[in-house]
């Protein structure tokens, strides 16, 4: 009778624990829902829900890896479309705070900096191409036919080189405005939570680099090859732990209040003072009276 082995334990425990995190984040964040779902937020959800999903598939995967190419194929997707998918919306998230922390005076798509951001970021779907094309999957001819997983060596240092290359830019982007804020964000209002915000963001855009190259530095090690479920283990710890930091950033009050003002202010709405609201009740309750 088979028994699973150590990796296969750690890996089950490893899922539970990972999708458990995700969900009370992603349930939090649905739960502080009080008004309209405005695109950061609308980021932050489809990220968590990305990360939620990757991990329901691994966890479900895990238990059947041994034997069943199916399985084993499916694993490999979850950790190259989903796990891509998945840094494709943590970039937008950047790049969002990045046009809200410079204090634009246009739109996005009228932004230099934000339509250059917007397009470095269209190398990465060549790259689930590559990793696609280059992808290896393979069941052992021997009991427990164990399923194994991996890419080329050439897929996984272009993965990894634009992975360091586009963290490295949000980094020093972010860094830039923390250490030399513009003019513009020196005298705004919210000044010091601009600093804090770029403070914040750029430690979560140094910790999705480690997490990423760490995921890919372990993969290299391994002559590119890995076991099914050690590779959704790891990339499981990485989408949670990047997962955890945004949480950590977005859930502090400067930030909620630095993004309701960006909001209001590319919606054009004016918040309306407290003496002007009861002025106006006291009037509507006077008029009522009379009638």
């Amino acid at each position: 009778m088979y028994s699973p082995d150590q990796w296969e334990i750690i890996a089950e425990v490893n899922s539970v624990a990972c999708i458990t995190v995700v969900s009370l984040i992603f349930g939090r964040k649905i739960a502080g829902i009080d008004g309209p779902i405005h695109y950061v937020r609308g980021l932050l959800l489809v990220l968590y829900g990305l990360s939620w999903a990757f991990n329901l598939i691994a966890c479900m995967l895990t238990s059947t890896n041994n034997g069943n190419s199916i399985s084993c194929l499916l694993t490999y997707y979850n950790c190259t479309i989903i796990y891509t998918g998945s840094k494709l919306v943590l970039y937008l998230y950047f790049i969002e705070k990045i046009h809200i922390i410079s204090i634009p005076k246009q739109t996005r798509f009228k932004s230099p900096m934000y339509l250059t951001n917007l397009g470095l970021l269209l190398p990465n779907f060549a790259i689930i191409v590559i990793q696609l094309i280059y992808k290896t999957n393979i069941i052992s001819d021997t009991f427990p036919f164990h399923c194994t997983v991996g890419m080329d060596l050439f897929a996984t240092i272009i993965s990894l080189a634009y992975d360091i290359f586009l963290s490295c830019v949000y980094i020093g982007i972010f860094l830039k405005f923390y250490c030399f804020p513009t003019t513009a964000q020196q005298t705004a209002h919210q000044s010091s939570s601009l600093h804090f915000m770029a403070k914040r963001n750029a430690m979560a855009a140094i910790v999705s680099m480690i997490t990423s190259c760490a995921n890919y530095i372990i993969l290299i090690s391994l002559n590119g090859l890995q076991r099914g479920l050690v590779a959704s283990s790891v990339v499981a710890l990485s989408v949670t732990i990047m997962c955890m930091f945004i949480h950590w950033v977005t859930t502090h009050p400067a930030e909620i209040q630095l993004n309701e003002r960006a909001l209001q202010r590319v919606n054009g709405d004016k918040p309306v003072r407290l003496e002007i609201k009861q002025h106006q009740e006291v009037v509507v309750l006077t008029e009522l009276n009379r009638v």
